[in-house]
């Protein structure tokens, strides 16, 4: 799949209005019901759109469908760290081998303290 078909495949499923963006970050994987071999690992990427609600990520490796992700976002820019949960909505591999999109959906969790409120607050 090329990235014009991601963006496709992407874009017909968009939920809410996204901010393109370039910037690199960095994910600590905490926690990962569906990728154990993640737990603790640094995964650098970049983000290629944000919004209040979501991340379109490109990362060197897959990462399972419905995947639940802790995960701590590095805003380069704005010099902010984000402690956020996510559940993988999607995987694709891009039209370079070995590099994959990911959209992750962010939520609430009920036993323990996220940074999803200042998130929104970032990017709505």
């Amino acid at each position: 799949m090329n990235n014009t078909d991601i963006d496709a495949f992407y874009n017909g499923r968009r939920g809410y209005a996204r901010i393109d963006t370039t910037e690199s970050i960095s994910l600590k994987i905490v926690f990962s019901s569906e990728n154990p071999a993640l737990l603790g690992k640094m995964v650098n990427g970049a983000a290629l759109d944000v919004s209040a609600n979501g991340l379109r990520i490109s990362l060197n490796q897959a990462v399972k469908l419905d995947s639940v992700l802790d995960i701590w976002v590095t805003d380069k820019a704005l010099s902010r760290k984000y402690f956020l949960t996510g559940n993988v909505r999607w995987c694709l591999e891009s039209g370079k081998p070995g590099d994959f999109q990911i959209g992750l959906i962010l939520r609430e969790r009920s036993d323990t303290v996220t940074d999803l409120r200042s998130w929104r607050e970032t990017f709505k």
